[in-house]
């Protein structure tokens, strides 16, 4: 039980690993578009432009200004995320070694139980022999 525990939350901290990276990927992105938009719009509006095209630009980089903080805000929620997945694993790891562990020792006992009893009655069949001369 405690190692299916533990390999479910090993799968839920890869795919917030994946996630994360997605979301990263995502913002990165959309902070190289804005650029790419940006520089562009230099270059054509140094011949001159209208103030309708002006007004356009300014609300298109608004909104990607708004998209650039939303997915911000979704990274940093990534990154909290997977910090609760990583601690979840640490946790479920640490009951797992410690359940191996107890088992181990059971089994230790177990196998020196049985060695002291086989002793015995090795030590009585002995004792029987002994008396019987």
């Amino acid at each position: 039980m405690a190692e299916n525990k533990e390999t479910a939350a090993a799968v839920k901290m890869k795919q917030s690993f994946q996630e994360q990276r997605e979301s990263l990927s995502q913002l990165e992105k959309l902070k190289g578009y804005r650029d790419d938009y940006v520089a562009q719009f230099k270059v054509k509006g140094q011949g001159g432009m209208a103030a309708s095209r002006l007004l356009e630009y300014q609300a298109f980089v608004q909104k990607l200004d708004h998209a650039i903080e939303e997915q911000t805000k979704a990274v940093q929620s990534m990154q909290v995320r997977v910090g609760e997945h990583q601690h979840a694993f640490k946790k479920t790891n640490s009951r797992k070694k410690v359940v191996e562990k107890l088992i181990e020792k059971s089994k230790h006992q177990e196998q020196a139980d049985v060695g002291r009893q086989e002793q015995n009655e090795a030590d009585d069949r002995v004792f029987k022999g002994a008396k019987l001369d």
